[in-house]
C-alpha cells in the first residue's frame, strides 16, 4: 500500500516497484480516490500510540506571493499589475505555438508573458515539493506553473511542468474564437534529478535540491485583448517524512466541542454519472469534499452554470466540479492543485500544504476554516470507518469534547450517513502516514489564517 509519494519513489528506484504499478505518479490513488473497499467492521480498534504530543519539528514549509505587492518580488517578463491586482500581460510579448493533446490537434499560437520567483533558500534538503495558484483565466487564456531546484553543487534541475491549467470548459467557442484547453498535468517528465508524479515534485537520492524557484506563464490567443491575471502562487517544500516522524497522539488543544457549519454531499449518490469523468462514485472524493468546503461558506454554482448537468439524485454541482476539476492526462479529479485552484474561482484563497498534526488543524478549526485532509488506510487501521482505501478525501469540520475529529466523509452511502466522528489516535496516524498530513486549505479574505506555530518552519 502506497504511504508516500517519496517512499514510492525510492521503492521503484530500487527496483520494487515497476511503472505500470506505479501509473503516472506514486500517489495516484491516494489523490483520487480511485479505490476504495468496503470492508466489515472490525472489532475493536487498531493500536493506538500512546497519547502525546506528536513531532512539531518536521521541515515543512509554505512559500507563498500573494497579490501584486508580493508578486513584484519576482522578476516579471511582458507582465503589468492587473485593475483587479495580481499580474496581467502588458503587450503582446513572446509568442509560442501550443497544441492541446487533447483538442482537434491544430497548434495555436499564444502571446504569453512570465513570472519567476526569487530564490528560496529552504534551510534543508526538498525531498518533496507541490506547487498551488490563484488565477483568473477567461475563455481562450491559461497560465502554466513551473518548479525548479539548485542543487548542493549549485547546478539547477530543469524546469518541471506542475500544470497547465484553463478554470472553463468552453473548447469550442460559438462564434469561432480560441477556446480553452484542456486543464492538465504533464507526464514523461522524470529525469536524473527527480520523478514528477502528475502534482508533485520527488527529489532522487543525492540530488535533493537546497533552494528552488517557481515560475508562471500567462497565456491568451495572439491577437486578443483579454488576459490570465494571476494572483497568486505557493510552494510547499518538505524534507523526507518517514513514518517514523509521527510518533504519537497529539495533544488535544481547543479544550471544547467545536463543529463548523459544513454541507453534507455524498460522492457515493453520483454512482454511473458522467463515466467521461471517471463515473462518479468512488473517484469523486476530491472535488466532492471540494465542494463541501466552497458551499461551507455560502457560495454556489451560478444556477445558468448547472443547466444540462444531469444528476439524478440531486447535487449537480459536485457533477461539475468533478469537470473542472478533470486532469485530462491523469484521468482524475484528485489532482491536489487543481483543485484548490478550482476553488479560487469562487473567491476563496487556496492552496495544498501538509500540516504536522491535527493540534495544529485545531486552529483552523477555530478560525472557522474547514480543512480537506488526503488520506489512505488499511481495515484494521482504522475500524471505525467500515472500510478501506488507497486513497480518499474527507473534511475535517470539528472536535468532539474528547478531541475526536468530526469528518465530512464522502463516502457515506446518502448526505445524511456523510457526517463521521473517528478515533483521533487511528485517524491522525493514518493522515500523517500515508499522505504526510496533505491538506487543502481554502477560505475568504475576510477570514484570516491562524498565526504560524512558532519554533518550526511556517507551513501556512
Amino acid at each position: 500500500m502506497a504511504r508516500s509519494t517519496l517512499k514510492w519513489a525510492q521503492a521503484m528506484e530500487a527496483g520494487m516497484l515497476t511503472r505500470g504499478k506505479l501509473r503516472t505518479r506514486a500517489f495516484a490513488l491516494a489523490a483520487t480516490g480511485a479505490l476504495v473497499v468496503q470492508a466489515g467492521i472490525v472489532a475493536g480498534a487498531a493500536a493506538a500510540d500512546e497519547p502525546g504530543p506528536a513531532a512539531s519539528d518536521n521541515q515543512i514549509t509554505l512559500t507563498a506571493w500573494d497579490g501584486y505587492r508580493e508578486l513584484r518580488a519576482g522578476k516579471t517578463t511582458n507582465l503589468r499589475p492587473g485593475a483587479k491586482g495580481g499580474l496581467v500581460l502588458r503587450g503582446t510579448g513572446e509568442t509560442v505555438e501550443y497544441t492541446d493533446p487533447f483538442g482537434d490537434g491544430e497548434p495555436v499560437t499564444y502571446e504569453t508573458g512570465r513570472w519567476t520567483s526569487p530564490v528560496v533558500e529552504t534551510g534543508y534538503l526538498i525531498d518533496e515539493s507541490v506547487s498551488s495558484w490563484n488565477a483568473h483565466t477567461p475563455t481562450g487564456t491559461w497560465v502554466e506553473i513551473e518548479f525548479r531546484g539548485r542543487k548542493a553543487d549549485g547546478t539547477w534541475t530543469k524546469w518541471f511542468v506542475m500544470s497547465r491549467w484553463a478554470s472553463g470548459a468552453e473548447f469550442a467557442p460559438a462564434d469561432g474564437s480560441v477556446g480553452d484547453i484542456h486543464r492538465t498535468s504533464v507526464n514523461g517528465q522524470t529525469d536524473a534529478d527527480a520523478y514528477l508524479f502528475t502534482d508533485t515534485y520527488v527529489a532522487k537520492g543525492g540530488h535533493e535540491p537546497e533552494a528552488f524557484q517557481t515560475r508562471a506563464t500567462l497565456y491568451r490567443p495572439e491577437g486578443t485583448r483579454v488576459s490570465p491575471r494571476l494572483d497568486s502562487v505557493s510552494t510547499m517544500t518538505n524534507e523526507y517524512l518517514p513514518d517514523a516522524h509521527y510518533t504519537g497522539t497529539s495533544d488535544f488543544t481547543l479544550g471544547r466541542e467545536l463543529s463548523l457549519d459544513v454541507p453534507q454531499y455524498s460522492q457515493n449518490i453520483h454512482r454511473g454519472e458522467y463515466p467521461e469523468f471517471g463515473g462518479g462514485g468512488q473517484v469523486w472524493c476530491s472535488p466532492t469534499s471540494s465542494t463541501m468546503v466552497i458551499y461551507s461558506y455560502g457560495l454556489e454554482v451560478p444556477e445558468s452554470e448547472l443547466e444540462g448537468i444531469v444528476a439524478p439524485n440531486g447535487d449537480p454541482q459536485v457533477d461539475y466540479a468533478a469537470m473542472r476539476t478533470w486532469d485530462y492526462t491523469y484521468e482524475g479529479a484528485g489532482n491536489w492543485p487543481f483543485n484548490a485552484a478550482y476553488a479560487n474561482t469562487f473567491g476563496l484563497e487556496s492552496f495544498v500544504t501538509r500540516l504536522r498534526s491535527l493540534a495544529e488543524a485545531e486552529k483552523f478549526i477555530e478560525a472557522g476554516i474547514p480543512l480537506v485532509f488526503s488520506i489512505n488506510f488499511e481495515a484494521e487501521e482504522m475500524p471505525e470507518a467500515g472500510y478501506e482505501t488507497n486513497g480518499h478525501l474527507v473534511v475535517l469540520r470539528g472536535f468532539t469534547a474528547d478531541g475526536d475529529p468530526i469528518l465530512n466523509d464522502p463516502h457515506g452511502a446518502t448526505n445524511d450517513a456523510v457526517r463521521v466522528v473517528y478515533t483521533r489516535e487511528n485517524f491522525e496516524r493514518v493522515w500523517q502516514t500515508s499522505t504526510d498530513g496533505i491538506t487543502y486549505i481554502y477560505h475568504p479574505k475576510d477570514v484570516k489564517l491562524p498565526r504560524n506555530l512558532p519554533g518550526v518552519t511556517p507551513n501556512w
